[in-house]
């Protein structure tokens, strides 16, 4: 069971950066800003991560919750591939956090779930996700179009992938 101190850290992340993360996120609801609905998920959070369909990460500063990571869309035969979605608190831009990150989760999750292929996604206006994903070896393959429901507004997307050199 989960101490009430990682809801609140949750629900506090996404209140605090609630305006920032706002134009890059599909529409936040009442459970995103609630302890109680948070510690009610982490149970289903871990079930996920056992049966191998998702990990979700906190990533910590001095102890303070900065930024998640989400690997998603785990799959297995024949394609060997996830979806990898990410968010950082605004305090915590432009610091190099993410990309530190990401170059420990990403070989992780190719090894410990098996993975061919990770993707990742994001709007074009937001060059400096694209600019972190580049700098972590993922790859542009294409453009999709009206890809995501944004703040009820279809937004265009760009298509990214880092294949795994090890498979």
């Amino acid at each position: 069971m989960a101490a009430f101190g990682e809801g609140i850290k949750l629900a506090d992340y996404y209140r605090i950066n609630r305006e920032f993360l706002q134009p890059y996120y599909p529409t936040f609801t009442r459970e995103d800003f609630d302890p109680r609905a948070w510690e009610s998920t982490i149970p289903h959070i871990r079930s996920e991560y056992e049966a191998r369909r998702s990990w979700r990460l906190c990533l910590f500063h001095r102890e303070e919750l900065c930024g998640v990571v989400n690997v998603t869309n785990i799959s297995t035969s024949p394609r060997y591939s996830a979806t990898l979605g990410y968010s950082l608190a605004e305090k915590a831009q432009g610091r190099g956090f993410m990309k530190e990150a990401l170059l420990e989760i990403v070989p992780a999750a190719f090894s410990h779930f098996r993975l061919h292929r990770i993707e990742a996604n994001y709007m074009p206006r937001n060059e400096r996700s694209g600019r972190t994903l580049a700098s972590v070896g993922f790859v542009k393959e294409g453009l999709a179009s009206q890809y995501l429901l944004i703040n009820g507004v279809w937004e265009d997307h760009v298509l990214t992938s880092k294949i795994n050199p090890a498979w």
